[in-house]
């Protein structure tokens, strides 16, 4: 039963690094312009006037020469008109941070668990 009970430990534990390594965006602070941010080709958000933010895979330029927001749904992806006039601000993903964070984070937490086990301090979850 101890057995059992330790292997289902390690398997829970694995479960949630898995689930913390899934991963974070994190936009850079400075705005873009709709030509930079069709370029980049990468996750951006845009806030609108009205303060509504708004979260695209990519911003592309179609023939008619109009920005869209790739948006995706399920298996196929959704193109939004985006009006230029009601836009505040254009923020692109920072990769090198997301990266950075997506990695760092989780190893912070096995860490001080990891630690806390081999020198047996008690870690109360429940507050």
């Amino acid at each position: 039963m101890k057995t059992i009970k330790k292997q289902l430990k390690s398997v829970a534990l694995i479960l949630s690094v898995l689930i913390l390594f899934q991963g974070c965006t994190v936009y850079k602070s400075a705005s873009v312009s709709l030509e930079e941010a069709s370029k980049s080709q990468t996750k951006v958000r845009v806030e609108k006037k009205n303060g509504e933010k708004v979260k695209y895979t990519r911003i592309v330029v179609l023939n008619d020469g109009n920005f869209y927001g790739v948006e995706p749904v399920k298996w196929m992806s959704n193109n939004i008109l985006i009006e230029e006039n009601s836009i505040k601000k254009i923020q692109i993903k920072d990769k090198q941070t997301s990266t950075i964070l997506t990695f760092a984070i989780p190893l912070v937490i096995i860490g001080v668990l990891a630690y806390s086990l081999r020198n047996g301090i008690a870690v109360d979850l429940t507050k």
